[in-house]
């Protein structure tokens, strides 16, 4: 059976600008733990994100459905043994916007339990980090 990181945060701050921190290249390394550059080929289905690391590989996030302000889907191949999906989704509340978050594709058995619990800690962590920078309680990069 699959695994899947879910959890959803509500975020003082317009839709328009939660999208920009999650969405734009030049945002993407104040929050994304360990990317120093982030590259766009094209913000449509079938663009490329590419994270660069201050070591190792860089990741390249392959995006699926792109509805601005809205929805993000993208196939994100990193150092787990297959690609899996991560979705942001944004819903108006009162007085912000709520950050749903999925990321499935996690496969049972040992081989995927390091990545799965590394993976939970390190999404919890970032979007939290998402969450300070937009609330201004950091002053400034999360890194």
């Amino acid at each position: 059976m699959e695994r899947v990181i879910h959890f959803e945060l509500d975020i003082a701050a317009g839709a328009r600008e939660l999208w920009s921190v999650l969405t734009d290249a030049a945002q993407i390394s104040r929050w994304w733990e360990g990317v120093h550059a982030v590259k766009l080929s094209d913000a449509k289905p079938g663009g490329i994100y590419t994270l660069d690391y201050e070591s190792g590989e860089p990741d390249v996030c392959e995006i699926l459905e792109n509805e601005p302000g809205k929805r993000l889907r993208y196939r994100w191949q990193s150092s787990e043994p297959e690609p899996t999906i991560v979705e942001y989704r944004l819903e108006p509340i009162e007085g912000g916007t709520r950050l749903v978050f999925h990321n499935t594709g996690y496969k049972p058995g040992e081989k995927w339990d390091r990545f799965y619990q590394a993976n939970f800690v390190g999404w919890l962590e970032m979007m939290i980090g998402v969450k300070k920078l937009l609330e201004g309680a950091t002053g400034g990069d999360l890194k």
